[in-house]
């Protein structure tokens, strides 16, 4: 810890003792001159021998100033004690104008109000209190009135600190209040700012993509129905097979497009953590292994799913996007277009996903650092799961791992 850094910690500390330290100090001063300018407090003036009451009212006032370190605690306290001391025992008012000064400062009701109004009263009969005692004090005319207006001015200056000091205050906590205001309110408007940006770049990217994209697709689907229209009549069954299925693909791809449109024009600013159309279990596996079949793959799979089509949507969707990855992986990559998967799990536990195929001996890997390997481990990840690539001596192996929570059940 640096020197600066330590004397930016003790310096607040310090500081606050130096402060009380003074205001005790100058309490302990005032009291003194309040018991002085009281001819009861002295058996005799001229030898300023205290008496037994000028004694307790001395007393009492050390004691009240021992209050002051929580003055910022208890304010209330040090007015209804102070205002005591300084009406009923005919005191000094200097602790009471202390707890006035932070009492002002955070008074917000009426009943505040009223107290913060009382405790200036208070001072104001203190005044007359000691100004009435100066007129009784065996003195010439002309000490008498020199003590008057001491008493006077140190009085109205008292009440003049504890309104200026109060009042200042407040008003500093609430400039310092606006301006707080102000930034928030700032901060709220860049991020609304920014919000708005985004839902706009994403209705501009929707309809981009609808406008361009969707229409080449839906024209390619439209070229390919009335091709395959024309060769009905003819004999060339393993070419109208081909068109009918390239119209099948071209509509399931129009398909995902409007979703993703949807997607980006009405979810705005939440990612979305579900397909825009649900999940339909293991229908949506069947149709991926039959598509997976249609362009060549032979699928040998095992499949032991306890509940899956209740799974949640999330984990749905994974698996499904998953399965496609790792088959088009297969397709790319096996000498035999073959793959052997293995499903299996339930809820409450996990759900492990097995995909082996024959692999190209005289080929590198790079332990998954291309983006179909790297795309499956990212979206295992997403679900609190794993993914792990095992290079076997004819085989490729990729095994994933994915958690699988079990439904809560109403009670």
């Amino acid at each position: 810890m640096t020197t600066t850094t330590r004397k930016n910690r003790w310096w607040p500390m310090v500081a606050q003792v130096l402060a009380i330290s003074c205001m005790i100090l100058t309490g302990f001063l005032v009291s003194m001159l309040a018991i002085m300018t009281t001819p009861e407090n002295f058996v005799d003036a001229t030898q300023m021998e205290i008496s037994d009451l000028g004694a307790v009212r001395f007393l009492l006032a050390t004691i009240l100033l021992l209050l002051i370190p929580w003055y910022r605690k208890i304010p209330l306290v040090l007015i209804i004690a102070g205002g005591f001391h300084a009406v009923v025992i005919q005191g000094d008012p200097f602790v009471l104008a202390v707890g006035l000064t932070v009492w002002i400062v955070r008074a917000e009701r009426r009943w505040q109000w009223i107290v913060a109004g009382t405790g200036l009263l208070a001072i104001l009969i203190n005044i007359g209190w000691h100004v009435l005692a100066l007129l009784r004090m065996p003195s010439s005319d002309v000490a008498v009135e020199a003590s008057i207006v001491a008493v006077l001015t140190i009085g109205f200056l008292t009440l003049g600190t504890v309104l200026a000091t109060s009042l200042l205050t407040r008003q500093r906590r609430r400039i310092e209040q606006a301006d707080a205001t102000v930034v928030a309110v700032e901060h709220d408007r860049d991020n609304i700012s920014t919000q708005m940006t985004r839902q706009t770049e994403r209705e501009y990217l929707a309809r981009e993509v609808h406008d361009t994209l969707a229409q080449r697709l839906t024209a390619l689907s439209l070229q390919t129905g009335q091709m395959q229209r024309h060769l009905t009549g003819h004999d060339d069954a393993e070419l109208a097979t081909a068109l009918q299925a390239t119209r099948q693909y071209s509509d399931q791809a129009l398909r995902d497009l409007r979703n993703l449109v949807t997607t980006l024009r009405d979810h705005g600013e939440k990612e979305s953590t579900v397909p825009s159309v649900a999940p339909d279990g293991f229908d949506d596996l069947k149709r991926l292994f039959d598509d997976a079949s249609d362009q060549g793959l032979v699928v040998y799979p095992l499949i032991v799913l306890n509940g899956y089509d209740t799974a949640p949507d999330e984990l749905q969707r994974a698996v499904l996007r998953i399965t496609q990855e790792a088959l088009t992986n297969v397709m790319r990559h096996s000498p035999d277009q073959t793959v052997q998967l293995r499903f299996e799990g339930q809820p409450g536990e996990e759900l492990r996903m097995e995909f082996m195929n024959r692999r190209d001996t005289q080929a590198t890997f790079d332990a998954g650092s291309g983006t179909g390997i790297l795309g499956i481990t990212e979206r295992a990840e997403l679900l609190g799961g794993n993914a792990h690539a095992e290079l076997l001596p004819e085989y490729f192996r990729l095994t994933i791992r994915l958690p699988w929570q079990q439904e809560q059940t109403a009670p």
